[in-house]
């Protein structure tokens, strides 16, 4: 036991030793003042079309995705739809002067935006088309547009740098430099045909493989076609350190489930890698060097983050000792301008551990606002305002935000520090290395600021009913839910009764301590109110006036109680 315990010792001081070191080199991959990798990435992303087989045809730089054209002998093949209407609508055109066959399949390769929201302009052209998806995509989109959508959106914006002025922005996104989602009319179209594992089809004379390879996304699927010896990987591999974590927020990407999924297509010895960001690769050898380098990171970054985790060290302290080794944090294919090691590497605890870091101080920790409060009634806010301008004066701008925020407790309500710490913001977003820091520095300053762009951005009200009608109702009902205030309705047993004339369908919403559910049911009672689900959908996104459009007219809604109908509904709005 002795011995154990001198060993754990041992390394422990060992470890403190090389986190030392390791934190400073990390601070120098944070930070480079010549940003040239940056520059050189955003060359891989000019607007272009290439072309690595007769059959294969690759839009790049329209946005920040590709779309993928496979050419059939009589009908044509499409994978991923870009982030727009607008945007699919330029590519689909370009890709005529390629073949004139008609799409009959589109595929996503998974449910991101900049993937999928150019779906409908292949709709509208060629009405008999199919959609392939994994069978967990509709449910992950869903979620990712319906109640995750408030956070997820707001801070997708910060991250893609969509409210910046263009002064302001960084050279790219790290894996596309235009993020039309968001700005062009959104067209998803729901899948008509998914999977679980794998699926084998004939797509006009060619033998189409899809593999569920969950990575980037737990929905991911890549795409194989033999007889051409092309993988098409979707955002599973792109020309940067993998995005195991994400800024804007995200579930749980595992690094096992992805380095599995990169072996998976290895086994396969492509001969044509065409990524859903950046350009197409040729060569066996290369495409297996790039694929096995970048299944090593991953894999390095999990195995040695959990190396210190299991030696104590924190969440935080572990995420920024990991470092890549030199011939992986060298090789273009890794370098930081997307994903990062730190971020990826926080992420794990996260993943196989939850919230709770082990330290006890953390089960019942105080608000932020509280801790700063009572920080304040310890240290003068003389002294914090000196130490505050002296950071500013030493340029130690991290530093200065953690004082701004503790600044901001002795005067909530009217913040004198917006221009320090948007300044500081700013000086870290200059420094930054990664583009997605670097647009979240500098649109945080700017929202503080109000230096943001005159950009109009597509909200509920712009949604068309095409796009509408592609949404199952259950996403309107969930986002329902997480907008219900307790207050209003506290010891309330409440219930209506709606029936969707379209689906034919009778459905209960019911509100029951303090939370909403909702069900299908069989009996046939008198009904609050009747409707097509489409008004339903419309009623809860804002585009139809409660009272205008239902109550004082029968042509949305009809039944005798409305107005209780929109009593119960006024408890979900804020």
């Amino acid at each position: 036991m002795r011995f154990l315990i001198f060993i754990t010792c041992f390394l422990l001081i060992s470890a403190c030793s090389e986190q030392s070191q390791i934190v400073s080199d990390q601070n120098e991959i944070r930070q480079r003042e010549n940003n040239d990798d940056l520059k050189s990435l955003s060359e891989e992303f000019s607007e272009n079309i290439y072309q690595p087989h007769e059959d294969i045809v690759v839009a790049v730089g329209y946005g920040l995705a590709n779309s993928i054209l496979i050419i059939g002998e009589d009908e044509n093949f499409v994978i991923d739809t870009m982030g727009g209407m607008e945007t699919a609508e330029r590519i689909l055109n370009d890709f005529a002067s390629y073949s004139d066959n008609p799409v009959t399949t589109i595929a996503y390769t998974h449910f991101h935006a900049d993937h999928t929201l150019g779906a409908q302009v292949f709709l509208d052209r060629y009405p008999n088309l199919d959609v392939i998806s994994h069978e967990t995509t509709i449910e992950e989109f869903e979620k990712f547009f319906g109640i995750k959508r408030d956070i997820i959106g707001a801070r997708s914006g910060k991250m893609f740098g969509l409210i910046l002025q263009n002064k302001d922005k960084a050279e790219s996104n790290g894996i596309g430099i235009k993020l039309e989602a968001g700005i062009d009319t959104p067209g998803y179209v729901r899948p008509n045909i998914t999977f679980d594992e794998t699926l084998s089809m004939q797509i006009s004379g060619k033998k189409v493989d899809f593999y569920h390879a969950p990575g980037e996304t737990d929905d991911q699927l890549f795409v194989w076609i033999e007889e051409m010896k092309a993988l098409f990987p979707g955002d599973n591999i792109y020309k940067a350190f993998p995005n195991v974590y994400t800024i804007r927020g995200t579930s749980y990407r595992s690094f096992r489930s992805w380095y599995k999924s990169i072996e998976k297509m290895m086994s396969l010895e492509p001969e044509i890698l065409v990524p859903s960001h950046g350009k197409p690769i040729l060569g066996k050898e290369k495409i297996q060097n790039i694929l096995g380098t970048y299944r090593d990171a991953i894999k390095y970054v999990h195995d040695q983050t959990m190396r210190y985790l299991n030696m104590g060290f924190s969440p935080t302290d572990a995420s920024q000792m990991v470092r890549l080794p030199d011939n992986l944090s060298t090789d273009p294919y890794l370098f930081e301008l997307y994903g990062t090691v730190e971020w990826s590497s926080r992420n794990l605890f996260n993943g196989y551990f939850g919230w709770f870091d082990g330290n006890p101080t953390n089960l019942y920790p105080f608000k932020e606002s509280e801790l700063n409060r009572r920080i304040l009634e310890l240290v003068s806010i003389d002294k914090i305002e000196e130490e505050l301008q002296k950071a500013m004066n030493e340029e130690d701008y991290q530093w200065a935000l953690y004082l701004s925020d503790i600044a901001e407790a002795n005067n909530p309500d009217q913040n004198e520090y917006i221009g320090v710490k948007a300044q500081a913001l700013k000086m870290l977003g200059s420094k930054a290395y990664n583009p997605n820091a670097i647009s979240f520095y500098n649109s945080s300053a700017a929202e503080m600021t109000g230096e943001l762009a005159d950009v109009a951005l597509i909200g509920d009200d712009d949604a068309k009913e095409h796009q509408l009608h592609q949404l199952n109702i259950d996403m309107f009902l969930d986002v329902m839910a997480t907008r219900l205030d307790p207050s209003k309705v506290d010891g309330q047993k409440l219930d209506s009764l709606v029936y969707f004339k379209d689906l034919d369908q009778m459905w209960k919403l019911s509100i029951n301590n303090s939370v909403f559910t909702y069900k299908v049911i069989n009996d046939v009672q008198k009904t609050d109110v009747n409707m097509d689900s489409i008004a339903f959908k419309k009623l809860v996104s804002g585009s139809l006036n409660p009272i205008a459009d239902i109550l004082l007219t029968n042509q949305n809604a009809d039944g005798e109680r409305k107005r209780e109908f929109l009593e119960f509904m006024a408890l979900f709005r804020e």
